[in-house]
């Protein structure tokens, strides 16, 4: 916690009414912006001008400030939901879109740092989700009459996913061109005519779970590292319980990495340079610029339903590197994405650089969520509707 310091200094100010509110409102954005585990309650007494103890007469632990946190967060969203009960999806998508522009924390905070709840409140909590997620297919069927139960589900999912897009990126916008952004794109994603690709043979479930295992002891323990990051995360998994997952003690694992922060450099290591690969590919099999934007979706697509233990720790783990680490890879993000942005250059000569940014983010996210989620991940033919979506946020 040290590296994070200056967070806040404590200044005495009366007593709000609104004292509650204002902690969880500190909590949400700390815990945000460095990870639960790296944020102690006095961080968060700090940021509000409170001492520790007085943040205790509100909340009895960290644990319990994350649930109300989340719970907070979805009671927001469900919130627009309610206000749009009669089904009007222009208008639910508009109030989202304002939401998420307020709040660039809602996507972080529902998928990293819901892993660190207890089995029953993380299950309070997908309910709760998914309670939002079906008013939202609610309105989505009224206006796409015909729409399968799958693909509803699907669209809704990718729609909620460009929205909460900004919570993994830091491109600057002003609020009023972010919302009018996210509200383009996630409508963009609400017309997308799936049925054509529907009612094909449902292929093999994609699943990170291979049917054999490496046999180098190295490799087995990169695999089995990358999986207990991605479900439960980096500053929950010991090294014993690394070694445990391959049939080894701590000192084995240590053989092969020096340090779990080795260990994790390794796994996002491999992943920024897979897709590095990737792309290079991509790009190699193109004549022309519109032809590299569809290989290097598609290739983007294919990597993240192979290896999402690979993409979850890249996208949630890296702040957990030491300085010169992080910094590396961060480089290596931002070149791939760079490869992005000059690809919309040449087939999106309207756009400015922060509308191409943030359509290129949103495609990002719409794969990683749904490549993370078994029951979307196994739909027929997810990979040709995961390639039509996108291409419908980057040309709206």
């Amino acid at each position: 916690m040290s590296e994070h310091g200056g967070r806040g200094t404590i200044a005495r100010t009366p007593r709000p009414r609104n004292r509650r509110a204002q902690i969880i409102t500190a909590a949400s954005e700390l815990f945000y912006r460095f990870g639960y585990h790296n944020v102690g309650t006095e961080d968060i007494a700090g940021a509000v001008g409170i001492t520790a103890g007085a943040l205790y007469r509100h909340f009895r632990s960290k644990e319990e400030l994350l649930v109300c946190a989340l719970t907070d967060s979805f009671d927001l969203a469900a919130s627009v939901v309610d206000r749009h009960h009669d089904g009007q999806l222009t208008a639910m998508v508009q109030d989202l879109a304002e939401t998420a522009g307020r709040r660039r924390d809602l996507g972080v905070l529902w998928s990293r740092e819901s892993r660190h709840l207890n089995d029953e409140q993380r299950q309070r909590m997908r309910e709760r989700f998914f309670a939002f997620l079906a008013g939202f297919v609610v309105a989505l069927n009224d206006v796409r009459d015909g729409l399968s139960r799958d693909d509803a589900e699907l669209l809704a999912w990718c729609a909620l996913a460009v929205l909460t897009s900004p919570s993994y990126h830091g491109v600057p916008a002003a609020p009023e061109t972010m919302v009018a952004l996210l509200r383009r794109m996630a409508l963009s994603v609400c017309t997308v005519d799936i049925a054509g690709v529907s009612g094909q043979p449902a292929p093999e479930p994609v699943t990170t779970e291979a049917g054999l295992s490496p046999q180098g002891r190295r490799e087995a323990l990169l695999v089995a590292a990358a999986r207990l990051f991605s479900i439960r995360g980096y500053q929950t998994v010991t090294m014993e319980e690394v070694g445990a997952e391959v049939g080894v003690t701590s000192a084995g694992v240590y053989r092969h990495f020096t340090t779990k922060a080795d260990l994790l450099m390794a796994i996002v290591a491999r992943a920024a340079e897979s897709l590095q690969l990737g792309i290079a590919r991509a790009l190699a099999a193109a004549t022309t610029p519109q032809a590299g934007l569809e290989n290097v979706v598609a290739a983007y697509i294919d990597f993240a339903m192979a290896h999402t233990d690979l993409v979850n720790v890249l996208v949630a783990e890296v702040m957990n590197l030491p300085y010169w680490n992080r910094h590396r890879i961060r480089k290596a993000q931002h070149d791939y994405v760079a490869e992005w942005v000059s690809l919309m250059a040449a087939t999106r000569p309207d756009l400015d650089r922060t509308a191409a940014l943030f359509r290129i983010h949103a495609v990002l996210m719409v794969v990683n969520d749904v490549a993370r989620t078994a029951h979307l991940r196994s739909q027929p033919k997810v990979t040709e509707k995961l390639r039509l979506v996108a291409a419908h946020i980057l040309h709206s």
